[in-house]
């Protein structure tokens, strides 16, 4: 089995996992405020248009979010591997 072997990472693949939940998130709240928006338009129209327009404006704003900080974790173990790499060929050991 891949997972007890520690011959590979599966953090990045977790990373990913999480960055869909991130986005299926973001869509979520998103309608709850859209939703929210036209239930309250009944009463108060301009509030309940500021709601759908922070509903869509949500979308993109989680979903851009969600990109920038699963990819600054994916980068921080690119720059393991390559610290791991280079601290390698100083030592002058062959890549494991």
């Amino acid at each position: 089995m891949r997972l007890f072997k520690f011959d590979s990472l599966i953090t990045p693949t977790i990373i990913k996992f999480l960055f869909y939940i991130g986005v299926v998130g973001s869509i979520i709240g998103a309608l709850v405020t859209i939703v929210s928006g036209i239930g309250l338009m009944q009463y108060e129209a301009m509030a309940g248009l500021g709601y759908i327009v922070a509903g869509v404006v949500l979308i993109l704003v989680g979903i851009i979010v969600s990109r920038v900080l699963t990819e600054m974790i994916l980068v921080l173990f690119m720059i393991r591997d390559e610290l791991a790499w280079q601290r390698q060929q100083s030592q002058g050991t062959p890549a494991a």
